[in-house]
């Protein structure tokens, strides 16, 4: 999944794109996009506060964007590889795409990261809840 994203270099571009529209707004205190789950059930989903995590890991806020969200590191990682991915030549971009794609077919590397990123949030929402409202409701 990883290595089909970064194969399209358009892909990353509007992504990275969407992403800095959004983390402006939210840096800038202005209204951003919701989350649906969230504003429709009430729940935090597996991914809520992670733009903050980001923004405030970002800014060299580590502990705190770990507190709020401790996948932050992991979107810094996958917001440098989508750069890299419009930026690097050719050459090097296949053999990014082709590193990647090594790395999910052995590994399972997409599902490792959505079944932990769910794990952490069933954890989160069962045992912390209260925390976890807090920190991004």
């Amino acid at each position: 999944m990883l290595a089909t994203l970064v194969r399209s270099r358009k892909i990353c571009l509007g992504l990275i794109g969407l992403g800095l529209l959004h983390f402006s707004l939210l840096t800038l205190g202005l209204p951003s996009w919701q989350c649906p789950i969230r504003a429709g059930l009430g729940v935090p989903c597996p991914g809520c506060g992670l733009s903050r995590a980001t923004i405030e890991f970002m800014h060299g806020h580590i502990d705190h964007a770990l507190e709020i969200h401790a996948f932050a590191p992991l979107v810094v990682l996958v917001i440098g590889l989508m750069g890299s991915a419009i930026v690097l030549p050719q050459s090097r971009h296949s053999k990014l795409v082709h590193l990647l794609e090594r790395l999910e077919s052995r590994n399972r590397l997409t599902i490792l990261l959505i079944g932990s990123l769910l794990g952490y949030w069933l954890v989160r929402f069962l045992f912390f809840r209260e925390m976890l409202y807090q920190l991004v409701m």
